[in-house]
């Protein structure tokens, strides 16, 4: 590809192509089809962070299997933000009814 064509791409294109490329790396070192040395050697990447990949790619599935992924984060705050419409509403019905009381006959 050529450096025009990829200056082109936005900043979240590029990135999520990266990230892309680093789960391919480390699903290809945990299925053994590479050694840890091979990624470094070829992209330029050290050992260090290719541990670092591996460990957080493996916490995360770990993670979603107790339920304490993205998904279940989703679900907390969707409920939080629930219990703050309520909130907020119930506010709004007092404020009103306060008025309510304040305005002379």
């Amino acid at each position: 590809m050529s450096k025009m064509a990829t200056r082109s791409w936005s900043a979240v294109a590029l990135r999520s192509k990266h990230d892309l490329d680093k789960v391919a790396i480390v699903l290809s070192i945990l299925r053994g089809e590479l050694s840890m040395s091979e990624p470094s050697r070829r992209h330029g990447i050290s050992y260090k962070t290719l541990l670092a990949w591996r460990d957080r790619f493996l916490k995360g599935g770990e993670a979603a299997l107790k339920g304490k992924g993205p998904d279940a984060q989703v679900k907390a705050l969707e409920n939080e933000n629930k219990q703050l419409k309520e909130a907020l509403a119930e506010m709004a019905l007092r404020v009103e009814g306060l008025k309510k009381l304040r305005r002379p006959s």
